[in-house]
C-alpha cells in the first residue's frame, strides 16, 4: 500500500510499536515510525513526516524543550503531545510550546482518531482559505550594489511587523546567498534540500525546510555551497513559490542581478516586481532592459515598480529616469548609513527611526494596504519631500 506520509512517535526512550498508534495511522494511510527523543531529528531528516507525536515522560521538561526545538527548526510541522499528566498547567505549557493538541496516556485509539480527523479538517480549511491568497513580491536589482537584498530583507520583516502577516523570505541569489549573512543565521536546510529531495516536494516538505528567524520571518536560504546551486532550476522555484504562496500571506524573493531560469520563475510567479535602479546612464539603461524583458514575458506593467536608489549620485534626473523606464518610482531609497550597520550586525532595520527603515516601512504598508504607524508618518513625509527635490 502506498502511504501518504509518516506519523512519527518520539518517546523518552525507544519504544515498541503501539497497536493503537498503528491502527489509527492505517485509517489515514500513514506509515508509522517510532524513535527515542535523542533520535528524533535524524528520523525527521530521513522521512516525510506528516504528523509528529512527542511523548512526555514523568518529567515533562525534556519533552517541552524538544517540542520547542521542533517548532524552531520545523515551524510548520503539526506536532501533538502524549502525556500521562493532562492537568491544566501541563496542557497550557504544551500548547504554548507549540503543540497542536494533547493526547492522554495510556493511549485511547478513539482519542487519537479524533485528534487526527480534527487536524485534517482544520488543515483543509486553512489550505482552502489561503489558496492563491499569498502575495509574491520579487525584488531585483538592474545592477549590483544598489541594496536589493537590504530592501528584500526589510520588506519581509515589515510585512510581519506592520501587516501582522506571516511572511516567507526566499534567497534566489544562489551564488552569493547573502540573506543568511544579513540575518546572522546558520540554516540547516536550503533550496538545495528541495532540489535534491528524494521524493515528492509538497507543502509539508517545504515547511520543514524553512528556518524561522526570532522575529517570525520564515527564511528559505540559498545553498551554503556554490556548487550546490547548479541543482536548483526553474521548475524547483516555480513549485516552491506556489507552495509558499499557499502557506504565507507574503513571500518576498531576493534575486541576483543576472537573469537565469530561477530568476525567470520568480518573475513569472510574482504579483509585484520591484526593479531597483540608480540614476546613472548605465543604471537607467539596465533598468529599461529589465522592464522590456518583463514585457516580453507577458508580465503586465502594473505589476512592475521601479525603485530609485543612490538618488543624486548619477547623471540622470528623477523625472527623466521615470520617462525612460515608463513608470514613476514606487520608492526613492534615501541615503542612510543605517543599512551598512544593520548588514554587519546581522539584524533587520525595522524599528529604527532613520530615513531608510522608515521609507521601507512605508513601502511595506503601501503594498499591504495598511496604515503606517503614526510615529513614522512625519519622518516619511520629510524623507520623500527631501529626496524628491534632489
Amino acid at each position: 500500500m502506498t502511504t501518504e506520509g509518516t506519523l512519527v512517535w518520539a518517546a523518552p526512550d525507544s519504544t515498541a510499536a503501539s497497536g493503537a498508534v498503528e491502527s489509527a495511522a492505517r485509517e489515514f494511510n500513514l506509515a508509522v515510525r517510532f524513535c527515542g527523543h535523542s533520535e528524533l531529528f535524524d528520523v525527521l531528516r530521513s522521512v516525510r513526516c506528516t504528523l509528529l507525536v512527542i511523548e512526555f515522560g514523568f518529567d515533562m521538561h525534556p519533552g517541552l524543550q524538544l517540542l520547542k526545538q521542533v517548532g524552531e527548526r520545523m515551524p510548520r510541522l503539526t506536532t501533538l503531545v502524549g502525556s500521562n499528566d493532562t492537568t491544566v498547567g501541563m496542557v497550557r505549557a504544551a500548547i504554548e510550546a507549540g503543540a497542536a493538541d494533547v493526547l492522554s496516556l495510556p493511549l485511547n485509539p478513539q482519542e487519537l482518531h479524533k485528534a487526527v480527523i480534527k487536524l485534517n479538517q482544520s488543515g483543509r480549511k486553512s489550505r482552502g482559505a489561503n489558496a492563491q491568497a499569498g502575495t509574491i513580491v520579487t525584488v531585483c536589482g538592474a545592477r549590483g550594489g544598489l541594496g536589493a537584498t537590504t530592501l528584500a530583507v526589510n520588506l519581509a520583516f515589515n510585512f510581519t511587523a506592520i501587516a501582522k502577516a506571516q511572511t516567507a523570505l526566499v534567497d534566489l541569489d544562489l551564488q552569493r546567498g547573502d540573506v543568511a549573512a544579513f540575518l546572522n543565521i546558520t540554516p540547516l536546510n536550503s533550496l538545495a534540500t528541495i532540489a535534491t529531495a528524494p521524493g515528492p516536494v509538497d507543502d509539508i516538505f517545504v515547511a520543514g525546510v524553512l528556518t524561522r528567524h526570532p522575529k517570525d520571518v520564515f527564511v528559505l536560504p540559498a545553498p551554503p555551497r556554490i556548487e550546490e546551486a547548479d541543482a536548483v532550476g526553474h521548475d524547483h522555484i516555480d513549485l516552491v513559490l506556489r507552495l509558499l504562496a499557499g502557506q504565507f500571506r507574503y513571500v518576498v524573493v531576493d534575486t541576483p542581478r543576472t537573469v537565469s531560469g530561477t530568476t525567470l520563475a520568480a518573475f513569472e510567479q510574482a504579483d509585484r516586481i520591484l526593479v531597483m535602479m540608480d540614476l546613472s546612464v548605465p543604471g537607467v539603461r539596465a533598468a529599461r532592459r529589465t522592464i522590456e524583458l518583463l514585457r516580453h514575458l507577458g508580465i503586465p506593467l502594473d505589476r512592475v515598480d521601479p525603485v530609485f536608489s543612490h538618488v543624486g549620485s548619477g547623471g540622470v534626473g528623477s523625472q527623466d529616469a521615470a520617462r525612460a523606464v515608463g513608470k514613476e518610482p514606487i520608492l526613492i531609497m534615501p541615503r542612510d548609513d543605517a543599512a551598512a550597520g544593520a548588514m554587519n550586525a546581522g539584524t533587520p532595520l525595522n524599528g529604527a527611526q532613520s530615513p531608510l527603515p522608515v521609507a521601507i516601512a512605508g513601502l511595506a504598508a503601501k503594498l499591504a494596504g495598511v496604515a503606517l504607524p503614526r510615529r513614522g508618518r512625519g519622518l516619511l513625509r520629510r524623507v520623500f519631500t527631501r529626496e524628491a527635490r534632489r
